[in-house]
């Protein structure tokens, strides 16, 4: 990139604790910005280490710059307090991913958007998980500092009149069997650290501020059995999803600002937002969630299971195998992996009668519950999948089986499509399948959940080690690239699969890599009809989805094969123009919107179908390769989770030797 096209990508400030006691929170930001890395925006970092008065300093220093578009951050709310009007009156938007405190917001004229709930929310949720306890008296211990005393102020208020409660500076010589730790995660270690021997079936939750791997660290032994209020899909993905908006808004639009810009944010996220850009509630503990606190495994081996691969299908099944009680080593090497350049889109009904298993299982699982499905960035939208003469039967028995499941699916006339949303053109088409509960996800945001489910279960994450070989040793089960150890393995490595497994791969599949390419298309305004949805062309192949507010998002199968691990987002005038010839006998209005940005990148083929099961002739490994297509939508449930014995990566993931036969294959 040359210092010219430097100039011309609109720039984001990133506020947040780089440096000092609470780094481990910025850190969440640094990735945050590499999961979005693609996007033509500049990230310029800004450190206010977690302190109020630095967060003031920096927040001058934003505005003093003059080139800003927008800011994510600040962490703390203090800061972020201080440093709203600084922002407010240069008409700069804010998200505040994590920032708690209530009221944060007033009088932020709708600039500053907050992805998370507030601590109200934290305090209603701790004191419901305190009553389904069956207790009746709460002891509030908090750090000293301003968080601690806020959050242990909202702790009583929300608590009486049904518990009593007591506030303390310091663990109480003879606590209640209920205690709430309130303050930073250092502070809340110390704490727990000096605390006198547990009462008998003591029950003990420490406040979002420990939601941090380093927290168990500090405590050591004394987190055992500890508790933590967290908000709901863990904060990493509130993070992402903050960046990730922006990241869709100004890489759609760089020039826009202000007012302008936050709008268009708002339709780039998971949450709906009310006027002041609070998340919509629902009770007054949404939001939360109150969870054993995590305890990082220690990082030597050897593991039971190693998957291998860091895309959907191998965060997925690393969640379900580590929830299964094994130790679970995750490799993501890194890279362009396919699922980062994924349109993601999620609906149940499929041609193929084992895909479509999956897929309800998945709905079942994740993306049918209205809270999780936000937690991984899913926007329902409803989805269409069209069929041309001769399909209505395969279509009515496919939209049965959804019902049969409990999902809201129906079959249409191609009149009826037509007259609900006018942008599609019906020629060639008897009809389709509506499904309402369909939509997309951002890709980098249900990725951060799922990592941050895996983590939690106990699962080892190993950032950018691309595994090279593997080889069975019958004293170790699998040795990869000569020093990791595992039981058995998971090959979950999308382009890299048929290059690892070697002379291996199984016999009567090929495999090609093909070109993944779409572009993103101004979606014109005062359109009649219903939303635009997600929608899948079976007699064409080609697919669209909304893509935020006033866009739409449209591919086809490009016939590209064997190409190079990269992935970019500059397509040239010939890409768009076949993208636009293809696409528009269908969408018509796309053969004269306006192109915004596009996508390239490669993905995993198999034929004759998909891989999914144990490796012939290579013992204690599975293989899970060539989901092209289908990997967020079907993922939870092909990871382990729920169904039928034999058609889950999970159960296949066995280290009992005896367990291993020849395997079925594209399933």
């Amino acid at each position: 990139m040359s210092a010219r096209e430097a100039t011309r990508r609109p720039r984001v400030a990133v506020v947040g604790p780089f440096s000092g006691p609470r780094a481990a929170w910025g850190e969440l930001l640094s990735s945050a910005v590499d999961a979005v890395r693609r996007a033509p925006v500049e990230w310029r970092f800004f450190d206010d280490q977690g302190d109020a008065e630095q967060g003031d300093v920096r927040a001058r220093e934003v505005v003093a710059d003059g080139g800003f578009a927008a800011v994510v951050g600040h962490f703390n709310s203090l800061g972020a307090r201080g440093a709203l009007p600084v922002y407010q009156e240069h008409r700069l938007p804010v998200l505040l991913p994590l920032a708690t405190a209530p009221g944060l917001l007033d009088g932020s004229d709708g600039l500053a958007l907050r992805l998370c709930s507030d601590d109200a929310g934290q305090a209603a949720a701790v004191v419901a998980a305190c009553r389904e306890q069956g207790q009746e008296h709460l002891d509030v211990v908090h750090d000293g500092t301003g968080y601690g005393l806020r959050l242990a102020g909202l702790l009583r208020e929300a608590a009486e009149p049904e518990l009593s409660v007591g506030v303390h500076a310091q663990w109480p010589a003879t606590p209640a069997t209920a205690v709430a730790l309130c303050g930073v995660h250092h502070g809340a270690a110390a704490l727990l650290r000096n605390r006198t021997t547990p009462a008998p079936g003591q029950w003990v939750v420490a406040t979002d501020d420990c939601d941090i791997p380093e927290f168990a660290e500090l405590a050591g032994a004394a987190v055992e059995g500890v508790r933590v209020a967290r908000l709901a899909g863990g904060p990493a993905a509130r993070v992402v999803a903050a960046c990730a908006a922006l990241a869709g808004a100004l890489g759609k639009h760089p020039e826009r600002r202000a007012e302008r810009l936050a709008e268009t944010v708002r339709g780039e996220l998971a949450w709906a937002l009310d006027a002041r850009g609070e998340p919509v509630k629902g009770s007054p503990r949404a939001g939360w969630e109150v969870l054993p606190v995590a305890v990082p495994p220690p990082p030597q081996g050897p593991f039971d299971v190693a998957v291998v691969g860091g895309g959907v299908v191998g965060r997925a099944t690393a969640a379900e195998v580590a929830e299964r009680g094994r130790s679970v080593m995750l490799l993501d090497g890194g890279g362009d992996a396919a699922s980062t350049v994924s349109g993601a889109l999620v609906r149940a009904y499929e041609a193929d009668a084992a895909e479509r298993a999956r897929a309800i299982r998945s709905f079942r699982l994740l993306w049918g519950s209205e809270e999780r499905a936000a937690a991984h960035g899913f926007r329902r939208t409803g989805a269409l999948v069209l069929f041309g003469p001769g399909g209505r039967t395969a279509a009515t028995e496919g939209a049965a089986e959804l019902v049969a499941a409990g999902l809201a699916a129906e079959v249409l006339d191609i009149d009826d499509v037509t007259r609900r949303w006018p942008l599609i053109e019906g020629e060639g088409l008897e009809g389709a399948v509506w499904e309402p509960g369909g939509g997309y996800a951002v890709a980098a945001v249900a990725l951060a959940a799922m990592t941050d489910r895996a983590r939690r279960a106990g699962a080892h994450i190993v950032d950018g080690h691309a595994v090279r070989t593997l080889a069975c040793d019958a004293g170790s089960g699998v040795v990869l690239d000569g020093r990791l150890h595992a039981e058995a393995v998971v090959l979950a490595a999308g382009c890299g699969t048929p290059e690892l497994l070697g002379e291996h791969w199984p016999a009567g599949h090929t495999a090609r890599t093909k070109r993944i390419q779409y572009a993103i298309f101004e979606r014109p305004s005062g359109t009649e009809g219903e939303p635009f949805p997600v929608l899948v062309d079976l007699t064409t192949g080609m697919w669209a989805r909304p893509d935020g507010l006033d866009a739409v998002l449209a591919g086809f199968p490009v016939e590209e094969w064997n190409v190079p691990p990269t992935a970019d987002t500059a397509l040239t005038s010939a890409q768009i123009g076949l993208l636009r010839e293809r696409v528009g006998p269908r969408l018509p209005f796309l053969t004269a919107a306006r192109a915004l940005t596009g996508v390239r990148g490669r993905d995993l083929f198999v034929s004759p179908a998909a891989l999914l099961g144990p490796v012939p002739g290579l013992a204690r490994t599975v293989v899970a390769a060539g989901w092209s297509g289908s990997g967020f939508k079907s993922a939870p449930a092909g990871g382990g989770g729920g169904g039928r014995d034999g058609d889950r990566v999970g159960d296949r993931c066995r280290p009992d030797p005896g367990s291993h036969g020849p395997g079925r294959h594209g399933q």
